[in-house]
């Protein structure tokens, strides 16, 4: 599995942002992303913004950032709309979500958009250098995208929102000065440690388990637990850190395409060897996968730990639901795995 033919030879961050078009600015997080994104699109104190039912809690944090609340429309096992369009409730503003790197569909998004006024977001945290089978980038098929950078590479920290030209980017806050060490600065260290020519992804991932079980010994859990304010509270600074700029035209776009897509194709061959299921039937040409995500059972699930363990990666589950909705989410969807290439 390659990268698309049409791709370009080589980019840097900076043209990347060229072929994307429209204005940026730079949070640290994409929960900060999204409450610039929601102010554009004119979200306020009780508004409704319409989110899928299989979403991470903190998402709400954003909302409530605004007093905005959430309304929900549900999702099927392929994460696509579950019920037509004009059966979701009315919204400020929709939020289409292209979970794990793979684009949504955002025709029924567009249409609903359309005959209520709500404005649409594209969620692309999940999708940094992806691009849908007509070659658009993930995250600029609508006026307002998000993108959460630090779910795609090894930063600090580091989010964007990108508005096309149709009036929303004046609409823009000025832009953040860098700030700071970051959200999670050990993050620097292990991309350091990825970086060594021998070894890197096998020494970035002892390190994370010595970390792992020093926590465990001292405070009884291996993975910090969920925060209780998750859903109420944006963590500070919105300020990207300092050096963002400078992490980001130094990588190489084209590697990481490479790097994501190989992985996908490895660990898809090994998975069918073993009749793990993928969530997504096929890797399109210009889909950069944020990980590989499956549904397995119990055995299913420490075989693939096995082999991610032996190439410095984590499987992880992904999302921790919201308190409204997490009662109703189906067993497919909270069976879902991911196989994190972070």
């Amino acid at each position: 599995m390659t990268i698309a033919d049409d791709a370009p030879a080589s980019m840097t961050f900076e043209q990347w942002r060229q072929q994307a078009g429209g204005t940026v600015r730079f949070f640290s997080l994409g929960r900060h992303a999204l409450v610039e994104a929601l102010k554009v699109a004119g979200v306020g104190p009780g508004d409704a913004v319409l989110l899928p039912d299989f979403i991470c809690r903190d998402v709400l944090a954003s909302l409530h950032a605004l007093g905005a609340r959430p309304a929900w429309y549900a999702v099927d096992e392929s994460l696509a709309p579950a019920v037509q369009q004009d059966a979701w409730p009315a919204a400020r503003a929709v939020v289409a979500v292209n979970y794990f790197g793979f684009p949504q569909r955002l025709d029924p998004f567009r249409t609903y958009a359309a005959r209520t006024g709500a404005v649409l977001v594209e969620d692309n945290a999940h999708g940094f250098l992806s691009r849908d089978d007509h070659g658009q980038w993930l995250g600029t098929r609508t006026e307002i995208g998000i993108f959460s950078l630090r779910k795609s590479l090894l930063l600090a920290d580091g989010a964007m929102i990108r508005c096309g030209t149709n009036g929303f980017a004046d609409r823009l806050s000025a832009p953040l000065a860098e700030h700071g060490g970051g959200y999670a600065p050990a993050v620097a260290v292990k991309a350091r440690l990825r970086r060594l020519p021998v070894g890197g992804p096998q020494i970035a991932k002892a390190a994370t388990t010595a970390i792992r079980l020093l926590r465990q010994w001292r405070s009884g859990t291996a993975v910090p637990d969920d925060d209780a304010e998750a859903e109420r509270v944006v963590p500070a600074p919105a300020a990207p850190h300092l050096g963002l700029q400078r992490e980001l035209a130094a990588f190489d776009p084209e590697a990481e395409i490479a790097r994501r897509r190989n992985a996908y194709a490895d660990v898809e061959a090994f998975a069918r060897r073993y009749r793990i299921r993928p969530l997504f039937p096929a890797l399109g040409d210009a889909t950069v996968p944020y990980g590989f995500a499956f549904r397995a059972d119990d055995a299913g699930r420490q075989t693939m730990q096995g082999w991610a363990a032996r190439r410095g990666f984590d499987v992880i589950s992904w999302p921790a639901l919201p308190d409204e909705i997490a009662g109703r989410v189906p067993d497919a969807l909270r069976d879902i795995r991911l196989v994190n290439f972070l």
